[in-house]
């Protein structure tokens, strides 16, 4: 079948199966239109009129663009062949897509309700019911085909069917209306949705001020949980507030939601909440107002909006922080060391850690103290290095339970000056910290958020990152996902999505695999997980604390302990312990890199970012978390370059300035062979390589594959050629038979020596087979380079040429030779060969040959050779002639055949 969403040439999308409804289209109409899409899945859907007026339609468009609606005026009507028309039978309801209807041959389906009339199309297949409204007929379709249909299309349909029968109360409704509405709510269809699009239609008025809320609102998170803030100021009083707050909480996707209007000298405030944990009746009785949990209101007379906003704000504050207990402010697992260990240990851990202030344990690990890093910093000044940490410690500090209060830890911690405070369990054990930072980020973090660029980021402000979740991965996975934060929230441990996936999630980015971090003990984690999922292999790392999961399905989530990391000298490989998830987010390498995504159930969706990657990932920058980045791992320097490539970012300035230093001061000269060539191997898989290649060359960066790697206009063009044949192949062969990172690295090392290869590759460490194309068969490449300056010359080259040729090559050597020979005999040959002369295969073979009384040796092998040169070049095409040409070849002048 030809799909619907071609282009032509000159820009009109191409749609041969359209399916349009009525001018002025009420919900009926446009549930019936995405049902239909439903039963014709290469259509394209369009309303018949222009830009509609009325804040019904709005609210239609609203919708529709999430079902992809086209444009009349963006298609050529010439090419429809089949139009598919809902909930009308009329030509002159057409609008402006009635020009089809002069398309020759055209073919005309029709779902309606309506009665008979003379102006009815001339449908070859209609689909007819008396019911109270269509959306009911294109329910039983949907349900008798066995399509399943999605809770936002239950809605829609309910929308529709709810509207054309007056929620049940016209005398046109009939029991299949209420069959169908009770399928619909059976399969999602949300009432609230339903009860306020149908309720009433927005004044121009209203329309204007809500619009003006939704560009006006601030967005907080709290506990996983979406509040916005939003005011605004009109002359004359504006009825029915509460009406624009249902909608805002639908369009937003909040939770929680408080509108100010400024309006005849009084502020009034409505609020709306579907999270019991935000009590909007407490909040508006503050104000002076009333209400319930989810419903209340106030009204401030005499006041401007900035002081009931300053009102506001100081009983909201107090309300958040009630949702705030130790378990949820704690970090885990807490970090100590032994009262005995020298401070010279507790100043290298703080160093390692970044921590201030470090609890002190006995021998049997219960906690006796602290001790801060000015301690340890006077004391080790004095000459006291390996003096025993108790004698520097404080030993007089309070603890608080699991279940205490912000304000309890607030007492403790900023009043009485408590730099640390271990939360114990009702065992007594202490399972986390707070420290003084922790609490004053809590107070001082403005968590209100803008609207991120759409080319940058998903819109946080209209969704949560749950919400992002459901829309981006696959239902199997979510269900994982959320069978283990259960799993972990039973076992009192937490579970994040962190890095890249986060990264992604909210780039929009397509997600392959997830990445996921656990505070706690991995091992019992794996353990409840896989008992009841024996579909889930597991793989173990230990000596990185890391495990790979792999589902039926073949996803991957790589799952870690949280851990910190550090290093013995510039460039090494890590040391790994456990670490709370602050600790081990301050180890990725880019802020855009350090956010992690809460999937425990209690606050799923909620997200840590510490680092401002959220803001980096708006602003579009690459910034590492502190300025010993490059230095502790420099290999940080070549992702710094691939994700700045790759994301169309830009590194920071303090970033570009920290890369300079280190590569002047020779710190990523210590790098590993081995972890240089990882990095390049990345470099070569990205999609586009070769961007990268030129700003690493730029950066200085390609001295560390060898000095004499060096960036020109050659090797640009080089890098072009490579580009446009990776495409080829991509698109001839996918990825099945060639490591293409190797043809970059023979385009990138195109001109340095033989000598210089043969030592960057054994000084690389880059595998046999890869070294073996990379030096021995370069010479080779290089030889058939200058031979093709007399191929050049020819018209063709034969098929039995290009086979002689090619066949002892690899996939990376020809894709090379066709790249450098850039679109001449030599490249149109090597075409040939991958995908047409290998897979030639003669009819007869070396036994076929034995049978007819030929002796096995050289020279019926050589025989077979010719046979099937003899076929690539079309001398002979079929068994019988083989045979004859090789009896020929085999003749022995003076004894007859080789017997």
């Amino acid at each position: 079948m030809t799909r619907s969403n071609e282009t032509e040439a000159g820009g009109a999308q191409v749609a041969k199966t359209l399916i349009t409804t009525h001018l002025n289209p009420d919900f009926d109409g446009v549930a019936s239109m995405v049902a239909a899409s439903r039963l014709y899945p290469d259509s394209v859907m369009v309303l018949p009129g222009g830009q509609e007026k009325n804040i019904r339609n709005y609210f239609i468009q609203s919708l529709l663009y999430l079902f992809n609606v086209a444009k009349v005026k963006d298609l050529d009507l010439s090419q429809v062949e089949l139009l598919v028309v809902v909930d009308t039978r009329q030509k002159d309801r057409l609008g402006l897509v009635a020009p089809v209807l002069q398309n020759p041959n055209l073919k005309i389906h029709v779902y309606d309700h309506h009665p008979d009339s003379d102006k009815d199309l001339p449908a070859v297949e209609s689909y007819m019911a008396t019911t109270g409204a269509n959306a009911t007929l294109m329910t039983e379709i949907l349900l008798e085909k066995g399509l399943e249909i999605s809770a936002q299309e239950a809605t829609m349909l309910a929308l529709g069917l709810y509207e054309d029968t007056g929620s049940f109360t016209f005398t046109s409704t009939t029991p299949r209306d209420l069959y169908a509405a009770a399928k619909l709510l059976e399969l999602g269809a949300d009432l609230g949705v339903v009860a306020e699009l149908t309720a009433r239609e927005l004044t121009a008025q209203q329309l204007s001020l809500l619009n003006e809320l939704i560009v006006n609102a601030e967005i907080r998170h709290a506990r996983g949980r979406t509040l916005a803030v939003a005011q605004a100021k009109r002359e004359t009083h504006v009825e029915e507030l509460a009406v624009l707050a249902h909608k805002m909480m639908d369009i937003m996707a909040l939770d929680t939601l408080f509108l100010l209007v400024e309006m005849e000298n009084l502020v009034q405030i409505v609020a709306r909440s579907r999270n019991v944990a935000i009590d909007v009746g407490r909040v508006a009785r503050a104000l002076g107002g009333g209400g319930h949990v989810s419903a209340a209101a106030a009204s401030l007379r005499g006041k401007n909006l900035e002081e009931a906003r300053l009102r506001l704000e100081g009983i909201l504050s107090q309300v958040i922080n009630r949702l705030y207990t130790a378990a949820n402010l704690m970090s885990r697992p807490p970090i100590s060391l032994a009262a005995d260990h020298p401070l010279s240990e507790a100043r290298d851990l703080m160093v390692r850690t970044s921590l201030s202030v470090i609890l002190v344990n006995d021998e049997s690990g219960k906690i006796h103290g602290y001790i801060t890093e000015a301690s340890v910093s006077r004391a080790i000044s004095l000459g006291l290095d390996n003096y025993p940490i108790r004698d520097f410690m404080t030993c007089e500090f309070h603890t608080v339970q699991l279940s205490a209060s912000f304000n309890e830890v607030k007492s403790i911690v900023i009043d009485q000056k408590q730099r640390v405070l271990p939360v114990i369990d009702q065992d007594g054990q202490t399972v986390g910290v707070i420290t003084r930072t922790d609490l004053i980020q809590h107070l001082t973090t403005d968590d209100r958020e803008t609207p991120p660029s759409p080319q940058k980021a998903a819109h946080a402000h209209e969704r949560s990152l749950a919400g992002l979740m459901e829309s981006r991965l696959p239902k199997e996975v979510l269900a994982v996902l959320k069978e283990m934060g259960e799993i972990a929230e039973k076992n009192d441990l937490t579970i994040y999505l962190v890095g890249g996936s986060v990264r992604d999630l909210i780039l929009l980015k397509p997600i392959h695999d997830l990445d996921l971090t656990l505070t706690g003990d991995m091992d019992e984690f794996i353990r409840a997980f896989t008992e009841n999922r024996p579909d889930v292999r597991i793989k173990n790392h230990p000596r990185f604390k890391t495990a790979t999961l792999t589902m039926a399905n073949g996803f991957q989530m790589d799952l870690s302990s949280a851990r910190l990391e550090y290093y013995e000298y510039p460039g090494a490989m890590p040391i790994v312990r456990h670490a709370s998830i602050r600790i081990d987010l301050q180890r990725r390498d880019f802020t855009i890199n350090a956010m992690a995504l809460s999937l425990n159930s209690e606050d799923n969706g909620r997200l840590l970012d510490f680092y401002r990657g959220y803001q980096d990932l708006k602003d579009g920058l690459i910034r590492v978390l502190h300025s010993l980045s490059f230095i502790e791992d420099p290999t940080r320097a070549f992702r710094a370059i691939r994700f700045e490539t790759r994301l169309g970012f830009r590194v920071s300035r303090m970033t570009e300035r920290l890369l300079d230093n280190a590569l002047k001061n020779g710190f990523i000269d210590n790098l590993h062979p081995r972890r240089v060539m990882a990095e390049i191997r990345r470099v070569c898989q990205e999609d586009e390589p070769g961007p990268i290649l030129k700003r690493l060359g730029e950066m200085g960066l390609l001295k560390c594959v060898h000095p004499g790697l060096k960036l020109n206009p050659k090797q640009i063009d080089r890098f072009r050629r490579v580009a446009r044949v990776r495409e080829w192949y991509r698109l001839t062969f996918g990825e099945k038979y060639s490591p293409v990172w190797l043809v970059w690295l023979l385009a990138l090392t195109e001109d340095l020596d033989q000598e210089d290869v043969t030592s960057m590759v054994e000084n690389l460490d880059i595998g046999r087979k890869a070294a073996r194309v990379a030096v021995e068969e370069r010479k080779t490449l290089r030889e058939i380079l200058v031979l093709n300056r007399r191929l050049r010359q020819k018209e063709t080259i034969k098929p039995s040429e290009a086979d002689r040729l090619f066949s002892g090559l690899s996939w990376p050597g020809i894709l090379y030779l066709i790249a450098m020979a850039g679109g001449d005999n030599l490249a149109r040959a090597g075409a040939a060969y991958l995908i047409y002369y290998r897979q030639v295969k003669t009819s007869c073979d070396g036994k076929d040959l034995i049978r007819l009384g030929f002796t096995p040796g050289p020279r019926l092998h050589e025989a077979l050779i010719a046979i099937r040169e003899a076929r690539l070049d079309g001398v002979v095409n079929d068994l019988g002639e083989e045979i004859e040409l090789a009896k020929r070849l085999l003749m022995d002048e003076s004894e007859g055949f080789a017997r």
